[in-house]
């Protein structure tokens, strides 16, 4: 061999320098791994035409009274009466599930919860990928966290670790936050804080001398808008107040194809319904008033509604 000639001569020599032996091993192995590519590209084609899926886009939006939420806006007036506004809404959807037409139901995701939040976009938009292609006949999901994930601890960073319920009401996290303003009895702006979450069974035959100080017990641990009492009765039981939620509607999932899903909530229905919500009755804080949180949680049902957006290409 020498330096001077070119690439092609180098490589002829080289050849001419192997075995024919190795050289033969060396065509097998190219052909054998070309095959191995081949067919694996075919089992791949033949698997996705057996088992065609698509994708759903699940969008989150507000809405009250018909329109998009306007968040700090004192413009709303509610069953009761009462003229409001909303500032955020932060809430946790979870144990997300799609029921074919036959029944059967898919989970399609392997994340047991979803933060979303009116000031975070990026939280309102859901990818669902890899769906049996079918048709299908509802959603389903968990309002909240129910009693076996909603553990303190679960989240270690913000947003969704400054959704935490105090331990002294039951720990775990938040259901939601509704936060605003309405304007009270005496006419003045004054702040609401709509918390939903683990509820309490105060026990009111508890002597005094057993009443809890939570400043002295968990000073670091309150809520964002909740101030504790200095002193707080017993609590006898917790009550796990999650609800599921069922929302009806045909929509088709399809090989190679998006289709936009939209959950709609629908803000003035937490304040009417079973019962009409007066914040004037209930004040500004009610994470330790049960009865304030069932009357928003029995509301809940009529609150969220699921829309077909559009079906295109995932491409698109």
């Amino acid at each position: 061999m020498r330096n001077s000639v070119g690439n092609t001569e180098i490589r002829s020599d080289f050849c001419a320098l192997l075995p024919l032996k190795k050289l033969k091993m060396y065509k097998s192995i190219l052909f054998l791994s070309l095959l191995f590519i081949w067919f694996s590209a075919c089992r791949s084609n033949h698997e996705n035409e057996q088992n065609p899926s698509g994708e759903i886009q699940l969008g989150i939006s507000h809405t009250l009274d018909g329109n998009p939420l306007a968040t700090d806006t004192l413009q709303y007036v509610n069953a009761a009466g009462n003229h409001y506004l909303v500032s955020e809404i932060q809430w946790f959807l979870s144990d997300l599930k799609l029921e074919r037409e036959d029944g059967k139901m898919v989970e399609p995701t392997d994340d047991m919860a979803y933060y979303i939040d009116t000031d975070l976009p990026e939280s309102r938009s859901i990818v669902l990928s890899h769906l049996p292609d079918g048709n299908y006949r509802a959603l389903h999901f968990t309002f909240g966290l129910n009693e076996e994930n909603n553990r303190s601890g679960l989240f270690v960073n913000p947003p969704e670790s400054f959704m935490f319920w105090p331990d002294y009401l039951g720990g775990g996290y938040h259901y939601m936050k509704l936060n605003g303003k309405w304007i009270n009895a005496d006419g003045l702006a004054e702040p609401f804080n709509f918390h939903l979450g683990i509820g309490q069974e105060y026990d009111s035959s508890a002597l005094k001398s057993s009443y809890i100080r939570p400043n002295d017990c968990c000073a670091a641990n309150h809520c964002e808008g909740y101030k504790p009492p200095s002193k707080m009765m017993p609590v006898r039981a917790f009550i796990q107040n999650s609800f599921e939620v069922t929302l009806s509607q045909n929509f088709v999932v399809r090989h190679g194809m998006k289709t936009k899903l939209e959950i709609e909530m629908k803000v003035e229905n937490w304040f009417r319904g079973k019962h009409v919500y007066d914040h004037n009755r209930w004040g500004g804080s009610i994470m330790q008033q049960q009865a304030a949180m069932k009357q928003g949680l029995e509301n809940g049902p009529d609150v969220f509604a699921l829309h077909v957006t559009s079906i295109s290409d995932v491409a698109k």
